[in-house]
């Protein structure tokens, strides 16, 4: 009887770390976060202290990071809330790099409201840039 328990106990540890493993970040995703983070850092002004917690590390669980939200059995990107990153002045208009988004293939809610984005750069093999 006791070895029946034992087992028991193995088994759930074992789906316990199987379901953790499937909540996690997922790296692909963890990429785009932080190719994101690159290019609002360098093509806007006002942002060095932009994400703090978006680091490049291996062991940082992006699922964690602020503004995002992730699901928590897939592991998947569903929501960025970017809301007022960006100071609005007349200057600081800008487009989006739309294919950075690209990575988040099941994201269901995206907020850039209030960033004074005046559209979007197309895909790198298309030449123009779009706007609303």
């Amino acid at each position: 009887m006791g070895w029946s328990l034992v087992k028991y106990l193995l088994w759930a540890l074992l789906l316990i770390v199987q379901i953790h493993e499937h909540g996690a970040c997922l790296e692909e995703e963890r990429m785009g976060l932080l190719e994101l983070k690159t290019f609002l850092k360098s093509n806007v002004n006002h942002t060095n202290h932009l994400f703090p917690s978006w680091v490049n590390d291996v062991r940082s669980e992006c699922c964690g990071w602020e503004r995002v939200t992730c699901n928590d059995i897939t592991g998947h990107v569903i929501e960025l809330s970017l809301s007022s990153i960006i100071n609005q002045s007349y200057y600081n208009r800008w487009l989006l790099k739309v294919s950075l988004l690209q990575p988040f293939k099941k994201l269901r809610n995206l907020d850039l409201s209030a960033n004074g984005i005046l559209g979007w750069l197309k895909n790198e093999d298309e030449d123009l840039a779009c706007g609303p």
